[in-house]
C-alpha cells in the first residue's frame, strides 16, 4: 500500500511541475516602453550649414526596435539640449548593454541620394563615406523596468564623427570607424543633468570663437587634448561633451545630457580661416569658476537635475 502511495505522489509531482511549466511558457515576457532620442554637439566649421544623417535601423541587443521608421535628420538643429525623437519602441524589460544606429549612407528617408551629408553655406552637398551602410555601435548598460517607460538620448559629436579634407572632391568623410564608433554616446534621459553656465572676460581674447569642453575630472591633459589626434586630427579626443559660448552683452553656455559625476570645464579661443571658414584651434583661456557663490575646480551633475555655473576667464 505504501509503495502505491509512493508512486502516487510520485505522478502527482510529476504532473504539478508539467503544469506549472506550461503555465510558465504561456506567460507573455515582461516589457516597457523606450524612446529613443537623438542630440548634436557643435561642429569647429562655419561653412557647414547642415549635417544629415539617414538613420535606417536601431538595435538593442542586436535586435532592430519594432515599429521604427527610416528617417533623415539635420544633426545641427539640435544641439544644446534639444533632441529629435527617433519614436518609442517596446521592449523586454530588463537590462540591456548595447545600442546600435544603422545608417543609410546612400540614400535618405525619400529615397533620394545620398543619405548622409554635409551641406554647406553655398548647399553643396559632400556625401559621408563610402560603403551603403555605416553601423554604430554603443556600449551602454541601461535597466528598462517592467511596465515603466525610459528615453535614452544618442549624442552625435559631429566634430568627432567627420574630418575635413583639402581635397575639393571629397572635402568631408566620415572619421575611421573606431573613432566613429567613439563619436556617439547614449544616455539614459533620467539620469543625466544639464550645466548652464556664464561667461565673462576680463579682457577680450579677440576670439572668432570660444567653446567649452566638460571632461570628467581628472582626464584632461592640455599636452595630448590640444593637439589634432591621430589621421583622423580630432581636437579635444576625450571630452565627454562640449558647447560654443553665445551671446553679446551676456554670453552663456548649455552642457546637456550629462551623467552623473564631476566634470572639469576648460575653454577654448579659435580663430576663422576666412579661406576655408574653419576655425582653428588658438589657445587655451585660463578660467575661474563659481558653483554656488564657491570658487570651485570642478562641477558635481547629478541626474535630471540642472546645475548653474559662472565662469570668469583671466587673460
Amino acid at each position: 500500500m505504501k509503495t502505491k502511495m509512493r508512486k502516487w505522489n510520485v505522478v502527482m509531482l510529476v504532473a504539478l511541475i508539467s503544469l506549472f511549466a506550461a503555465c510558465s511558457k504561456d506567460e507573455p515576457a515582461a516589457v516597457g516602453q523606450a524612446e529613443f532620442q537623438v542630440t548634436d554637439a557643435p561642429s569647429d566649421d562655419a561653412s557647414i550649414k547642415s549635417v544629415f544623417v539617414t538613420i535606417a535601423e536601431v538595435r538593442v541587443d542586436g535586435k532592430a526596435i519594432s515599429g521604427f521608421t527610416k528617417q533623415s535628420i539635420d544633426l545641427k538643429a539640435y544641439q544644446n539640449g534639444n533632441v529629435k525623437s527617433l519614436g518609442t519602441s517596446q521592449l523586454t524589460a530588463g537590462t540591456h548593454s548595447q545600442v546600435t544606429f544603422v545608417l543609410d549612407v546612400d540614400h535618405d528617408a525619400d529615397g533620394n541620394v545620398p543619405g548622409c551629408y554635409v551641406q554647406t553655406t553655398d548647399n553643396t552637398k559632400y556625401k559621408l563615406g563610402t560603403t551603403s551602410a555605416v553601423e554604430i555601435d554603443v556600449t551602454k548598460t541601461w535597466n528598462l523596468a517592467a511596465n515603466a517607460s525610459t528615453t535614452l538620448v544618442a549624442d552625435f559629436d559631429i566634430r568627432k564623427a567627420i574630418k575635413w579634407s583639402a581635397d575639393n572632391s571629397i572635402r568631408y568623410a566620415f572619421v575611421s570607424s573606431s573613432n566613429l564608433q567613439a563619436s556617439v554616446r547614449v544616455v539614459d534621459k533620467m539620469s543625466a543633468g544639464t550645466l548652464n553656465g556664464t561667461y565673462t572676460e576680463q579682457n577680450s581674447s579677440n576670439a572668432d570663437k570660444v567653446v567649452v569642453y566638460a571632461y570628467k575630472k581628472g582626464t584632461f591633459n592640455a599636452s595630448t587634448e590640444t593637439l589634432a589626434q591621430g589621421d583622423d586630427a580630432i581636437y579635444f579626443q576625450n571630452a565627454v561633451s562640449s558647447a560654443e559660448v553665445t551671446g553679446v552683452a551676456t554670453k552663456n553656455y548649455t552642457l546637456a545630457f550629462l551623467e552623473d559625476g564631476d566634470y572639469e570645464l576648460h575653454f577654448a579661443a579659435y580663430a576663422q580661416d576666412t579661406s576655408t571658414g574653419r576655425f582653428n584651434f588658438q589657445t587655451m583661456l585660463t578660467s575661474q569658476i563659481t558653483v554656488n557663490g564657491s570658487v570651485a575646480d570642478f562641477v558635481t551633475v547629478s541626474g535630471n537635475a540642472s546645475v548653474s555655473v559662472s565662469s570668469l576667464i583671466n587673460l
